[in-house]
């Protein structure tokens, strides 16, 4: 199966962390998720949702042991560093969970896409993708996370032993679930992508061809084409579907780590010299900010990649509309159900995901960025006007 074969370089690690299911069978007849498929993905799915409950009650009643700056964090950095803890653990999980539950649904997709494998390669379709570079340089980022906050964590907190391990064990879980949930959506919708792009450039053959009459031969090759991209279109919507909850909950975390970390990293600037050492936290803050929005670049520019492409179809079908009018009948409702519905790709159907995906969430965290600061004025002037009074 060309699919499996594409998506190779990313299977085993994903099927370890449970997001794509375990499948047994390299071909249509024999491929399945097995029984030892689906219990290895609910055990990884229990095991994340018992970790989650019993760490995010400790992080949640016990949030002074998990402080980076114990003596000198207000209360604003204190509870955002809390939620951002707990939303951090919830997220991996609810990633994980997503994909457990949709195992059967996921696994149908991709025989879908085996099936129409069978067509594509009959046509001369041979390409693949690699990622290799893009997953190198996005692991990497991911693990700086990891290494500068061991170093936050381990030197300049007083966060014990256990805490610290289960600390550094949530941002690690968090680190490797957004990267390969990146990495994989990257893979599967380029791949997506190219035979999309391989059936346009066939469909823009008949814009080419100069013909005053178009035989029975032509009239069966573009019904194939329409029929093979109206299984695409059920395609995407179904990995839209597998997909639409972990990327909510990703996004959502995402979209709070960034705006966290960008004002701990105002509040670290904002700090007097001589108190800026003890206050610094800006490598950590640094380090998050760039891996979650490499993360969402490589995520939305795959989204809008396959969309875009897919939507492409029915430009070129309206310049062959006009080719033939034995071309028209079959034509009409395609183009009429896609200008009603173009192919969009959604978190959970809370927003879109595409190119502008990404500056529609930075117009966000500058806002809450601004009332975050806001916040902090009110309490550094509130404790100004104590220290004051006490004085007096």
């Amino acid at each position: 199966m060309k699919i499996l074969s594409d998506l190779r370089a990313v299977t085993r690690i994903t099927q370890l962390g449970g997001i794509m299911p375990i499948f047994y069978g390299n071909d249509l007849e024999n491929f399945r998720i097995g029984v030892g498929g689906r219990l290895y993905g609910q055990a990884v799915a229990l095991v994340l949702v018992v970790a989650t409950v019993f760490i995010g009650e400790d992080v949640l009643f016990s949030a002074q042991e998990y402080k980076i700056m114990r003596h000198l964090q207000g209360d604003t950095e204190d509870i955002n560093r809390t939620i951002e803890t707990l939303f951090c653990i919830w997220s991996y999980t609810s990633v994980v969970l997503a994909f457990v539950l949709n195992s059967a649904k996921h696994y149908r997709t991709l025989r879908d896409v085996a099936k129409l494998d069978e067509y594509l390669q009959l046509h001369g379709f041979q390409e693949n993708y690699s990622c290799r570079f893009l997953s190198f340089g996005l692991s990497i980022i991911s693990a700086s996370v990891v290494i500068v906050a061991y170093y936050y964590v381990h030197y300049r907190s007083d966060i014990n032993g256990a805490r610290e391990c289960i600390l550094l064990s949530i941002y690690a879980l968090q680190m490797f679930y957004s990267c390969m949930f990146a990495i994989y959506l990257r893979c599967i919708l380029k791949c997506l992508t190219q035979r999309i792009a391989f059936l346009n450039q066939r469909l823009d053959n008949f814009t080419r061809q100069e013909k005053l009459v178009y035989d029975k031969e032509d009239w069966r090759e573009l019904s194939n084409l329409i029929e093979t991209f109206c299984k695409f279109r059920y395609v995407t919507e179904n990995l839209n579907s597998v997909t639409g909850v972990a990327l909510l909950f990703y996004f959502g975390f995402a979209f709070y780590t960034v705006t966290n970390q960008s004002y701990l990293a105002f509040s670290t600037l904002t700090t007097p010299m001589q108190l800026r050492s003890e206050y610094d936290t800006m490598g950590l803050s640094l380090a998050w900010v760039l891996a979650e929005t490499a993360t969402m670049a490589v995520i939305c520019s795959s989204f809008d990649c396959l969309s875009s492409e897919a939507n492409e179809t029915s430009q070129i079908l309206a310049r062959v509309y006009g080719k033939s009018k034995e071309f028209q009948n079959i034509i009409d409702k395609f183009l009429t159900k896609s200008i009603k519905q173009e192919v969009q790709f959604t978190a959970y159907g809370f927003f879109a995901i595409d190119n502008s995906t990404l500056f529609k969430i930075f117009s966000a965290v500058t806002t809450y960025l601004v009332i975050l600061i806001q916040f902090k004025q009110l309490e550094d002037s509130k404790l100004d006007d104590q220290t004051g009074t006490q004085a007096n």
